[in-house]
């Protein structure tokens, strides 16, 4: 998970490489998730549940590399109805 991209009260976590992770989403909001070591050339994931609380707290969030135009994208492509 990433530092401010996630819900308040959400656990984060961390995995290991080629270790399979089961993570049960307690919250609703928006969770930045990213590979480590392939973060700066933009792995990352966006998940979105239900109200969207912290979405303004989680675009402030800056990223490094191709990181930042993957976020930008998956921002842009969350429906605002």
């Amino acid at each position: 998970t990433i530092a401010g991209m996630l819900p308040e009260g959400a656990k984060s976590f961390k995995g290991k490489i080629n270790e399979e992770i089961v993570y049960t989403i307690e919250e609703e909001g928006v969770y930045g998730i990213k590979c480590l070591p392939h973060y700066g050339m933009g792995m990352v994931m966006l998940v979105t549940v239900g109200e969207l609380g912290n979405l303004e707290e989680a675009k402030a969030v800056r990223h490094p590399g191709l990181a930042r135009k993957r976020f930008e994208d998956l921002f842009a492509a969350i429906p605002t109805n």
